[in-house]
């Protein structure tokens, strides 16, 4: 599972394969969902918005999306197809091309998610922030969809909808010691391959190979980093040292009555 993202206070520069890359921002949609104006860079949690990169014409863009695909065919009001599509976030590769939500996107409107890390929880309550030992960006690969309201309730906050999925798999040596899931990472060529357009079935899966790589980097947070309102750097703050990467167990959670006040 992939549910808390956290990104740069400002896009870093990017590179694939060697390239360096250029990137504008898109141009904002007359009618987007007002909430889509608000950057939030820590414990960004789902129906959060994130920065997302896209390729239209040819060129690579940032655009802000709704963590949590909202396909766009789906019927009712923002708070109906909000409370109906509130699981979203993450998108199993296994079934990418079977469920209804997802079956398009993964054809047509595919995405790379540049973040400085994500959190998982190996017992549902104990958070560990993932990343890169060189604080490189790590890239994500979702998917995305576009849908808006019809309702006159919706005018005001806006009515347009543009939100994106992370693609999981199941993980690597490493990541198999935090949760049996994994989001889909990927470097050069495969993430220019990722955002080519005309990509089909047989051209995807051999992209969702789970991660392998010495530079992944866990260590255990303050459990603040459990509180959706809570957008400080303080969700990222290490309280023990990070896990190594030898040996196969999965981690072992203390049962301890303040682990957040365990230092090292």
């Amino acid at each position: 599972m992939c549910g808390r993202l956290n990104q740069f206070a400002s896009i870093p520069a990017l590179s694939l394969a060697g390239k360096s890359l250029r990137i504008e921002r898109r141009t904002k949609k007359k009618d987007e969902d007002k909430k889509a104006e608000v950057q939030v860079v820590n414990n960004i949690c789902p129906t959060d918005y994130a920065d997302v990169v896209t390729l239209e014409a040819g060129e690579m863009c940032i655009e802000r999306m709704r963590f949590g695909l909202v396909p766009s065919w789906a019927k009712g009001s923002k708070a109906e197809v909000g409370r109906k599509f509130g699981h979203t976030f993450n998108a199993r590769c296994e079934s990418l091309f079977e469920l209804a939500s997802y079956r398009v996107p993964i054809l047509r409107q595919r995405c790379l998610i540049p973040v400085r890390g994500w959190h998982e929880w190996p017992d549902r309550a104990t958070p560990y922030f993932i990343h890169r030992t060189d604080d490189a960006p790590v890239l994500l690969a979702g998917i995305w969809d576009v849908w808006e309201s019809h309702r006159p309730e919706d005018w005001e906050t806006g009515p347009i909808i543009t939100s994106m999925s992370v693609v999981t798999t199941p993980p690597g040596r490493y990541m198999a010691k935090f949760h049996d899931r994994s989001p889909l990472i990927l470097e050069g060529e495969t993430a220019l391959a990722w955002m080519q357009p005309g990509m089909q079935p047989d051209d995807l899966r051999p992209l969702f190979k789970p991660y392998e790589s010495e530079h992944l980097e866990a260590y255990r947070v303050s459990t603040t980093a459990n509180q959706a309102r809570n957008k400080s750097e303080e969700a990222l703050r290490p309280i023990a040292p990070p896990v190594p990467q030898a040996g196969d167990e999965p981690v072992h959670i203390e049962n301890e009555l303040s682990p957040q006040l365990k230092l090292f």
